[in-house]
């Protein structure tokens, strides 16, 4: 009898023993290639190659710290999650994406620049291109990715350079009657991007849906075209609904903060009105207005932004 507990306890630690013992196995691997991709040079041309901050000779390598190597693994971390960032919303505009991160990473010093630290603003260059400040890394990015694409000069770029596709993707994935981003209602995204930048979520969707006939009109159907929005040659066109809703609410928190648009206003509406129809302040379009306040209080009504 005591030879079988014995048994039983012996089998009982071997089980045991040996998820423990595969667990030592894979982190030890882990902890082998992390550390080889640190210090071995990537091959240039891939989007997700990340380029040594400088060359590190064998003898320097041997010398290195545990705490050392975790610190370099956590940098390389840190950077992959940001060039993923950056990856994404290019996708979105079809870009470039190998010439994009390249342009990200130059202009960031590798996302070390002070500056851009302090403000998350990729600089530009040229009359219009203003200093800018935001409140996350990705919006930034955002605010970049959707500049670039228009104003590619602004960073020393030209369209053929950076452009992947002129294609529009006019796909819709629907269900009970929404449209999905990304695992998101197309409110739920907008939401998601207004909060970004601070601009008010109902109001934005409010205006979407009277300058698109609740995302009904030919514009954002074939056009993903957010908002009626306009460019130097009419009426624009953005390669995924993405880039269309994201364009939107940057042209919007433009239109306000140029015109100074109090939006504490209990005539906010009314005010944004001339801005946004005419591009001046000096006229108003009573009829817009009505119609985004009503759209507005429909909406405050409903819980289309709550993400479940």
């Amino acid at each position: 009898m005591t030879k079988k507990r014995h048994k039983y306890r012996l089998r009982k630690q071997v089980i045991i023993c040996i998820p423990v013992l595969l667990f030592i196995i894979i982190l030890s691997t882990f902890l082998i290639i992390n550390r080889q991709e640190v210090f071995t040079p990537k091959a240039s041309g891939t989007a997700k190659a990340v380029e040594p901050k400088a060359s590190i000779e064998v003898d320097d390598v041997v010398s290195l710290s545990d705490r050392d190597f975790f610190v370099n693994l956590s940098n390389i971390t840190e950077e992959r999650q940001k060039d993923n960032t950056v990856i994404y919303y290019a996708q979105k505009f079809k870009l470039n994406v190998d010439k994009i991160l390249e342009i990200a990473r130059r202009l960031t010093k590798n996302y070390q620049d002070e500056k851009f630290i302090a403000t998350n603003y990729i600089p530009a260059s040229g009359k219009k291109a203003k200093a800018q400040t935001f409140n996350s890394f990705e919006a930034g990015i955002i605010f970049f990715i959707r500049d670039i694409y228009r104003y590619p000069e602004r960073y020393g770029t030209t369209y053929e350079e950076i452009r992947a596709s002129e294609d529009i993707n006019t796909n819709r994935i629907m269900s009970d009657g929404y449209i999905y981003l990304d695992g998101l209602t197309f409110q739920q995204y907008l939401g998601r991007i207004c909060d970004l930048f601070g601009i008010e979520k109902s109001l934005a969707l409010a205006i979407s849906y009277h300058e698109s006939g609740i995302l009904k009109s030919n514009l954002f159907v074939n056009s993903n075209n957010i908002g009626g929005q306009k460019g130097y040659d009419g009426w624009m066109k953005f390669p995924t609904l993405e880039a269309g809703t994201i364009s939107f609410v940057l042209s919007l928190k433009n239109i306000i903060e140029t015109y100074e648009v109090d939006l504490n206003s209990e005539l906010k509406i009314f005010n944004l009105s001339g801005p946004y129809v005419y591009g001046t302040k000096t006229k108003t379009d009573e009829h817009w207005a009505s119609k985004v306040s009503y759209y507005k209080e429909k909406i405050e009504e409903q819980d289309l932004f709550t993400i479940k």
